[in-house]
């Protein structure tokens, strides 16, 4: 019997490796999925406040995946995580799926960082303050087109315990200490990259998009109609079918 193909998966902030269930059902086929999980998220090592946040994230990533080239797909934080991979240790990423990435630093000086900003400060004013259940229903407004409420109470309890670690994310998505912005390094990207977006997300992610996806020699765009930031788990049929032909290439 022929061995499975690896697929990695990151999935974004406040989620956890179960987010990928709706999309790997939709996908069906001989694959090995290997769901890594960020720090202090799901099953996975709780965040070292002595180390950066993303640098612990790949530290985690590339334990779980083999020392062979392999398709990785990332979601949110997750995209830009999966981004940063693919760029300082490309002999590990065969393919490369971003789904809504959200490298805010690609666009800085423009309306559409300007606005990401804008709406993310009733959420840091409230993380600030150390209100939390708040803060965690503002994160959510910007993000998701599902009521608060009618998020499972299990679901809500999960991402109030977790949202104090978003700030931690900003060194990578806001400040790009990792330096990928820098000459060559997305130019120099030879895998396949396979941007996916939803259709109703917010303005900042399609310029990210096109902002970063100019730079690589072989991208792809594609945008999935009526989805919103959480599409993986709410258009998984649509995200099969968008990066079908590109994934193990």
């Amino acid at each position: 019997m022929a061995a499975k193909t690896p697929l990695a998966l990151i999935h974004g902030g406040l989620g956890r490796a179960a987010n990928w269930r709706p999309f790997l059902s939709a996908f069906g086929g001989d694959v090995s999925p290997l769901l890594i999980e960020l720090p202090g998220h799901g099953l996975a090592e709780e965040f070292d406040e002595t180390r950066d946040y993303s640098d612990q994230a790949v530290e985690i990533a590339l334990d779980e995946m083999p020392s062979d080239p392999v398709p990785l797909i990332g979601h949110a934080f997750g995209a830009a995580l999966a981004l940063k991979i693919a760029i300082e240790r490309p002999s590990r990423v065969k393919s490369l799926v971003l789904v809504e990435p959200v490298f805010f630093a690609a666009i800085k000086g423009r309306w559409e960082y300007d606005k990401i900003v804008r709406d993310l400060a009733p959420f840091r004013k409230k993380i600030e303050a150390a209100e939390n259940a708040t803060a965690v229903r503002e994160f959510h407004k910007v993000w998701s087109k599902v009521p608060w409420n009618d998020l499972p109470s299990e679901q809500r309890a999960y991402m109030m315990a977790r949202v104090g670690l978003l700030p931690e994310f900003d060194t990578l998505i806001f400040d790009d200490l990792a330096g990928l912005l820098g000459s060559g390094r997305l130019e120099g990207l030879e895998m396949p990259v396979t941007f996916v977006d939803g259709g109703d997300t917010h303005p900042s992610i399609a310029e990210i998009i096109s902002t970063v996806g100019d730079r690589m020699p072989d991208a792809e765009w594609i945008t999935v109609k009526g989805a919103s930031h959480d599409l993986p788990m709410t258009h998984p049929e649509q995200l099969v079918k968008a990066i079908d032909g590109r994934l193990f290439i």
